[in-house]
C-alpha cells in the first residue's frame, strides 16, 4: 500500500520513493506526494526521475502513476507545483463557500469540480440572486482577510460527529461506520468537514473571490462558477 504523503503534508513538492510494481504504462510506489484525484479535485502531474507523470489515479486499490516510460528501483518525484497549489487554493475555497451557503441559507453542496483557473459548485438552491452573490463574496473575502488557520487532522468518527452542529453532522455520518478515524479539514471558527484532499494552511492564501456566473440547473439546484484573485503566503 502506498504511503500518501499529502495526507500529512500538503506542501510536499518533492519526495524519494521506491517502485513497488510497474504495470501497463503506470508505476506503483511505496510512498507518494501525488494526489490521485477525487472529491472534485484533479490528479497531480509531475515527474519521477525526470519521466513525465501525466496522471495519477487510485484503481483496484493501487495508487497508479501513469508515466511516459518504464521505471524501477528508487525514484525522485517532483510535482508540477503550480497546478497543485492552485487546486489547494480552490479546494479550500470550495469548503469556505460551502460553509457560508450552509450557514446562511441552509443549503447543502450537491456537486463541485475544481480547476486551476476556475471552479464550479452546485447547491440545493432554487436560485441565487445578485443580493445573495454580493453577500457571499463579501463574507468570503472577509474570511480570507481574517487569515484564519486551516487545520488538517485525524480524529475519531464518533467524537467529531458529536462535536459538530446537526447540519454538518450529515457529512460525517456519510463516512462508513467501519471507518473509525476520519481526516478532518477545519477552517478556524467557520467549518469542519471530512476530506481527503489537499488544502492551504491559511485562508489568506486563497485570495478574493469573483462569482462569474449563477446558473439554474433545474430540480432545485443552482450552480455558481467562480475565480480567485491573488492570495498571500
Amino acid at each position: 500500500m502506498t504511503e500518501l504523503l499529502y495526507m500529512q503534508d500538503c506542501y510536499a513538492k518533492e519526495f524519494d520513493a521506491s517502485v513497488v510494481s510497474f504495470g501497463k504504462g503506470y508505476a506503483v510506489l511505496d510512498r507518494s506526494a501525488f494526489y490521485p484525484g477525487g472529491g472534485g479535485q484533479p490528479s497531480d502531474t509531475g515527474t519521477l526521475n525526470g519521466v513525465g507523470v501525466r496522471e495519477t489515479r487510485k484503481k483496484e486499490g493501487e495508487i497508479r502513476h501513469y508515466v511516459e516510460g518504464p521505471l524501477d528501483g528508487g525514484v525522485h518525484g517532483v510535482l508540477d507545483w503550480g497546478p497543485r497549489y492552485a487546486h489547494m487554493r480552490m479546494h479550500t475555497a470550495q469548503h469556505l463557500l460551502s460553509a457560508l451557503v450552509l450557514d446562511k441559507y441552509g443549503a447543502e453542496t450537491v456537486g463541485n469540480q475544481i480547476h486551476a483557473d476556475y471552479s464550479r459548485m452546485d447547491f440545493a438552491l432554487a436560485s441565487v440572486d445578485d443580493e445573495m452573490r454580493g453577500w457571499l463574496a463579501h463574507e468570503f473575502d472577509k474570511a480570507v482577510g481574517e487569515a484564519r488557520e486551516v487545520r488538517i487532522y485525524t480524529t475519531g468518527r464518533d467524537d467529531v460527529i458529536a462535536s459538530v452542529d446537526p447540519r454538518r453532522r450529515k457529512l460525517f455520518e456519510r463516512v462508513p461506520p467501519f471507518v473509525k478515524e476520519v481526516r478532518v479539514v477545519e477552517i478556524d471558527g467557520i467549518d469542519k468537514c471530512p476530506c481527503a484532499g489537499t488544502h492551504v494552511a491559511n485562508t489568506k492564501e486563497i485570495g478574493g473571490i469573483t462569482i462569474t456566473r449563477a446558473e439554474n440547473k433545474g430540480a432545485g439546484k443552482t450552480r455558481l462558477v467562480f475565480e480567485l484573485g491573488q492570495g498571500n503566503l
